[in-house]
């Protein structure tokens, strides 16, 4: 072989090992982002199961903002937020706060239809009434939207996810 061989031998083998880690590199970062959003999407799913499992007229009070309205009283309830074990927010800018957060048409203790969020599909009428009015329906709501939202900053950088459903108070109706 002469040397001419040689070295394009050494340049192709380097190449290819090059590419090689690369597609590995790629691989377990992709592997890692895989991860991270699997447990955001567990995370929402268990929400809103445990959301199922609660009696319904509890739900506006169990995951607005309000302690005060609490059914357990002041501060016993879930509340809007919550975290997500395995993600965080690690911006350097931002406090180290929850990662989920629970959105209704309002946060406060007042549940309005009149409420203007796109999202949850609002303005729309939650009692049943066939009106959208500017009444608190926080105690004769029979149908709820809620989007359950996780932030986090991961491998890929900032990452979201939203899962959203409409609960709704289902009865047998006899005639």
């Amino acid at each position: 072989m002469t040397l001419i061989e040689v070295m394009v031998a050494i340049t192709i083998t380097t190449i290819s090992v090059y590419l090689l880690s690369s597609t590995i590199t790629a691989s377990i970062a992709h592997t890692e982002v895989k991860r991270e959003r699997t447990m955001a999407v567990a995370a929402a799913m268990n929400l809103i199961e445990r959301m199922h499992s609660e009696p319904f007229g509890d739900l506006f009070a169990l995951y607005n903002d309000d302690p005060d309205d609490d059914p357990g009283g002041p501060g016993t309830a879930p509340g809007k937020v919550f975290d997500v074990q395995g993600l965080e927010l690690r911006n350097p800018d931002e406090s180290m706060g929850p990662v989920g957060e629970v959105i209704m048409s309002s946060s406060t203790a007042e549940l309005r239809e009149d409420t203007e969020m796109e999202s949850l599909s609002m303005p729309r009428d939650l009692n049943g009434d066939l009106l959208i009015d500017e009444v608190d329906h926080s105690d004769d709501y029979i149908v709820l939207p809620v989007t359950v939202r996780i932030t986090w900053t991961g491998r890929a950088g900032r990452r979201s996810f939203d899962m959203s459903t409409m609960l709704a108070k289902l009865e047998k109706v006899e005639e």
